[in-house]
């Protein structure tokens, strides 16, 4: 196996040094089908299998994962006898070159949908220009599709970008222990100077570690550093330093702050503009008062319950469509459940289909206080809900959800939806007010 996959754990799940957690879980679901011995008759199909195993409780833990991707480091204190293969320095899991300055990195990316969101995990060793540009591919991602999802979408989402605008996440021990490797390397390769420099990198993730109460593999790590500065100082070396190419400003971030700050940028202004229309609208028009013409205070006559639906029928006393609308869009397999058995009032909904050229109704139905009701065959596309409280005449919305329909091997997956018409903490829709021309 190779110093970058000493147990083999990459090359038996078939993925790159680079792959997320999602990918891992993905190629572990696929291998463990070919290699299951139930199924593979091979002699070593159960010795794989164990294997295969193995590699996805490792690697899909990040912690577990760090450790098996510098575990190359753990042989600094071996020196290779003659007959053995010189050591092999880190490389970029990304571009697989020698850097000077390799960082384990993690860094993420947001993705959900409705009330679905996953926050993947990107690690590994990277040089600095890989590490830039998997982390501008990460925030990209997220910008473009962390937000959809209710109610952690929008939370992770701001909480990544931030984490990958200032580098990632960069463990003091793991680097401190991975930059000693390297060092140790470019000195038995005897290109001493660089070995000193890199060394250097290695002691300033070394103090970064707590002093108080430090393990002893801390403070043997310390002191191997020092010890290693120490004789290449002795032996002459020339003390040059690296330009830092892990630098905070680079170009990474000051493109990653750009795109935030016209974002928050365009979001302030509209919050501005919106507050703003409110106080005028608050305050009456802009006339001065000697311009103003008094007109005529107009009352909206007081709310009365309609005894019959609008086309004149007696209202049911069970929950069922209403009698003179047209049931249309039936021919699919989503459905949604509207539920009102914690509301005092009866309830008059019309599901509303979302098309490009305007809404319409295509469900009208009556909900009797504490029932619910189902809409069924619903055809996929975008939809909304609208009602009308018979109590109150409060009209409300929700907000607008997408019934899909996926063709798989097991048959026709499809959504399914439920909207209650009462408070709950972390509610599944949210609702808003609603203009009596638009129900």
């Amino acid at each position: 196996m190779s110093s970058k996959d000493p147990k083999g754990y990459y090359k038996i799940l078939g993925i790159d040094f680079s792959a997320t957690e999602s990918d891992i879980k993905s190629a572990f679901k696929k291998k463990a089908m070919e290699l299951h011995p139930d199924r593979n008759k091979a002699k070593d199909a159960t010795q794989r299998f164990q294997l295969l195993n193995e590699a996805l409780s490792v690697l899909s833990d990040p912690d577990l994962r760090a450790e098996y991707d510098t575990s190359l480091v753990e042989t600094v204190h071996h020196t290779p006898e003659e007959d053995e293969d010189p050591p092999e320095p880190a490389v970029c899991s990304v571009c697989d070159k020698v850097s000077a300055q390799p960082r384990y990195s993690i860094f993420y990316d947001v993705r959900s949908f409705l009330f679905y969101t996953s926050k993947r995990a990107h690690q590994g060793i990277y040089c600095s220009v890989c590490a830039e540009k998997q982390i501008l591919k990460a925030s990209l991602t997220t910008w473009l599709f962390g937000w959809w999802g209710l109610p952690w979408g929008p939370i992770y989402s701001i909480q990544t970008l931030l984490v990958n605008m200032f580098g990632g996440k960069r463990p003091n021990d793991m680097n401190a222990r991975l930059t000693f490797y390297q060092a140790w390397v470019f000195a038995y390769n005897n290109k001493l100077d660089v070995a000193y420099a890199v060394a250097q990198d290695a002691l300033k993730f070394a103090n970064k570690l707590p002093r108080r109460n430090a393990s002893q593999e801390t403070l043997t790590l310390k002191n191997d550093i020092d010890n290693l500065i120490n004789t290449l100082t002795k032996n002459g070396v020339n003390t040059v330093k690296l330009i830092n190419s892990w630098a905070l400003f680079n170009k990474a971030f000051y493109i990653q702050a750009s795109v935030m700050l016209l974002v928050f940028g365009v979001v302030a202004d509209a919050l501005y503009n919106e507050s703003k229309r409110n106080i005028n609208n608050s305050n009456g028009s802009s006339y001065s008062a000697s311009e103003q013409i008094a007109e005529p205070i107009q009352h909206k006559p007081a709310y009365t319950r309609p005894l019959e639906d609008p086309n004149g029928n007696e209202w049911p006393d069970f929950p069922t469509y209403v009698d003179g609308y047209p049931q249309l869009r039936t021919n699919g397999k989503s459905k949604v459940t509207v539920d009102n058995n914690r509301n005092d009032s009866d309830v008059f909904v019309k599901l509303y289909a979302l098309q490009n050229n305007g809404a319409a109704p295509v469900r009208v139905f009556f909900i009797p206080a504490h029932s619910d009701f189902t809409v069924e065959n619903i055809t996929a596309g975008e939809y909304d809900l609208r009602y009308q409280n018979l109590d109150s005449g409060k009209l409300s919305r929700s907000e607008s959800f997408v019934a899909k329909e996926r063709q798989t091997d097991e048959g026709i997956e499809f959504s399914v939806f439920t909207m209650t018409l009462y408070k709950v903490a972390n509610g599944n829709m949210h609702t808003y007010a609603l203009d009596e021309d638009e129900f």
